[in-house]
């Protein structure tokens, strides 16, 4: 029988990437098919319940070092044998894929991180197969690395949940009341940077632009945003939510905005665009350009162009009610191409066609250095500098 085996920095975070993985293991029980998780950032006590038994987490840190992080995944690894073995965002694949014993090594792509063109060339020969989150990943991906054409690199859209069609809520025309604003996702200063929202803000305020903006979701700049809007009745913060609370507040948006430098095809925008929400995104070369451009090219902006959102926005409160209700429904069928069955039938099809052809992963002999004694929150903090490129995204 057919195992897997995913590898990546955390699962308890449940960003998108951790959904991604999330939804892997649930279909893959429902199929009883042995699959597993190892979550190298992530301590054990600290994984959600319902996942202790097949996510395993290592505890490693940033006073971790590769040396230290090789011994403990080898550890993790005794006696283990898989058919495959899934490295997500290609984490780690430059120091530890020696330690996963496969017959098949398979990368996911989910964003397009600054360096992954260089990190494909000294990596992509490791691998037998890739997914990525856009189509225009996986053309990268295989002109990068050659050995991945002739079906071994496809754009699999990323598995969403649907909202409920009872609550999508009704919205009310945009002409006589302030257009109701929301961000969805990790409220992070890196890839997302959620900072750029007060620039944004103010700009709205400078154009006379009637909003409340809405942020759900947490992460390391949380506490920043609401220091700084501690006094505005106009931003709200719902931190993490699930189930009908989610998309009950999802429901009632009119727009979802992101400011990030770089993305894959974002889940949570898809979510958002499945309750009805209107993307608004920056052109920054990813699959969420794409999407955004096949139902509110209107809302695609050039990054930091905060007049442009302004412009947008003022625009869209002037648009018939009919044609705003038309652009709704547009970004809900679109949004239903990512349904979890699409995503699952896909995969299932790419998986089988890695297995039944011939493995072009080559061997990785792992060549000690200096590096490997020095911790990960050090390399994180070089590999701006490209010090670490050759050895996988940092933590």
């Amino acid at each position: 029988m057919k195992t897997l085996r995913h590898l990546f920095t955390h699962y308890g975070s449940l960003g998108g990437v951790q959904s991604i993985i999330k939804a892997h293991l649930e279909q893959e029980d429902a199929k009883q098919i042995p699959s597993s998780l190892v979550a190298f950032f992530d301590k054990p006590n600290s994984l959600p319940l319902e996942s202790c038994e097949r996510v395993q987490g290592l505890g490693w840190s940033g006073s971790t070092t590769v040396a230290q992080a090789r011994r403990s995944l080898a550890q993790a690894e005794t006696g283990r044998r898989h058919h495959t073995a899934i490295f997500h965002d290609l984490w780690g694949l430059g120091f530890l894929a020696d330690l996963v014993s496969c017959q098949r090594r398979v990368g996911a792509i989910h964003s397009h991180w600054p360096g992954l063109e260089f990190q494909l060339k000294q990596v992509g020969h490791l691998l037998d197969g890739v997914f990525c989150d856009s189509q225009a990943l996986a053309d990268l991906a295989t002109e990068i690395v050659p050995t991945l054409r002739e079906g071994r690199a496809i754009h699999l859209p990323v598995p969403i949940n649907t909202c409920p069609p009872d609550l999508r809520g009704r919205r009310d025309s945009l002409a006589h009341r302030a257009i109701r604003l929301g961000f969805v996702g990790r409220v992070d200063f890196d890839q997302k940077r959620v900072e750029r929202f007060l620039p944004l803000l103010k700009t709205l305020d400078q154009e006379g632009v009637p909003y409340t903006m809405e942020f759900l979701g947490s992460g390391n700049a949380e506490p920043m945003l609401k220091k700084q809007f501690k006094d505005s009745k106009d931003v709200v913060f719902h931190g993490r939510q699930s189930g009908q609370a989610y998309w009950r507040i999802l429901g009632q948006w009119d727009c979802v905005l992101y400011t990030s430098d770089f993305e894959g095809s974002p889940l949570a925008m898809q979510e958002a665009m499945n309750a009805g929400c209107l993307p608004i995104f920056p052109k920054i070369g990813s699959g969420g350009d794409l999407v955004v451009q096949q139902v509110f090219p209107e809302g695609l902006y050039p990054p930091e162009d905060w007049a442009k959102i302004a412009g947008c926005l003022q625009q869209l409160r002037r648009v018939p009610d009919t044609k705003v209700a038309s652009l709704r429904e547009a970004a809900v069928r679109q949004s239903q191409s990512y349904a979890k069955e699409a995503y699952h039938q896909k995969f299932s099809q790419f998986w089988d066609t890695v297995a039944t052809k011939t493995s072009v992963a080559q061997n990785f002999d792992f060549k000690p250095n200096l590096i490997r004694h020095i911790p990960f929150g050090i390399l994180r903090r070089c590999s701006r500098r490209h010090l670490l490129t050759h050895y996988g995204r940092n933590p």
